[in-house]
């Protein structure tokens, strides 16, 4: 390993830090905050998902999504239902409402992106994909925990 090595994990965090101001700066001016635009998007990779599940993935404490889920249920843009399988529990599923939402987060993010990979190479940013799954995979505890 080269003498750069110990700045890896830093600057992955300096850049990931980075790109979450400017999507955050964006999505406010759209009217929305971290905390609704983060729950709307994990809850649109994990239609179905239980509240309980939703919270760990998003690394809250559950009171706080709780919150968050009853302000976006008051606004029509999601919805719990029962969980069949389990009389406690409830499923969390965004509805129709939320989809010029999910719209607007993925424009937002795509311009995030087109101004954080600025200049570079195609096969790079291929490349720096296919290196960060690799890490990813190789630090993953339990194989849920790869998104």
């Amino acid at each position: 390993m080269g003498g750069t090595d110990t700045t890896v994990g830093m600057s992955l965090n300096d850049v990931a830090r980075m790109m979450r101001r400017d999507f955050d700066r964006r999505a406010r001016e759209q009217g929305l905050s971290r905390a609704r635009w983060q729950v709307l998007w994990q809850l649109s990779r994990r239609q179905g998902v239980h509240q309980a599940a939703l919270a760990e993935v998003m690394d809250l404490a559950p009171i706080s999504l709780t919150r968050q889920l009853d302000q976006l249920e008051a606004e029509g843009l999601v919805e719990r239902r029962p969980d069949p399988s389990d009389r406690r529990r409830r499923l969390l599923f965004l509805t129709e409402q939320a989809r010029p939402a999910l719209e607007r987060l993925k424009t937002l993010a795509e311009q995030t992106r087109a101004r954080a990979f600025a200049g570079l190479e195609s096969s790079d940013i291929d490349m720096l994909i296919r290196i960060l799954a690799a890490m990813r995979a190789n630090l993953c505890d339990r194989p849920d925990q790869g998104d």
